[in-house]
């Protein structure tokens, strides 16, 4: 969806996306380093009722922490693809 509104955006349109985009995305990468060193990413991630269950748990007892390292790529995806649609709406682009 987010590529079809993309391709129907002007020069000007696309840039200012892209702007956006790049200084509110997450990378996958930090993220998955915060859930091995710090984790926080949860809610970085903005899914604040789950980090905090995840530290209430102790990270599950340990286990949830090691799951979440294979777990938090996908949500950094799932998490950056609701934002490129959100910064489609605000522009107007998206309906």
């Amino acid at each position: 969806m987010a590529v079809d509104a993309l391709s129907r955006m002007t020069a000007d349109q696309r840039a200012m996306f892209e702007q956006m985009y790049g200084q509110k995305r997450r990378s996958s990468g930090a993220m998955v380093a915060l859930a091995f060193l710090f984790p926080i990413q949860l809610f970085v991630l903005n899914k604040t009722a789950l980090g905090i269950a995840f530290w209430l748990t102790g990270g599950g007892f340990g286990i949830w922490w090691v799951v979440e390292w294979f777990l938090t790529p996908r949500r950094v995806r799932e998490y950056n693809r609701d934002l490129a649609d959100q910064l489609l709406v605000q522009m107007k682009v998206l309906a």
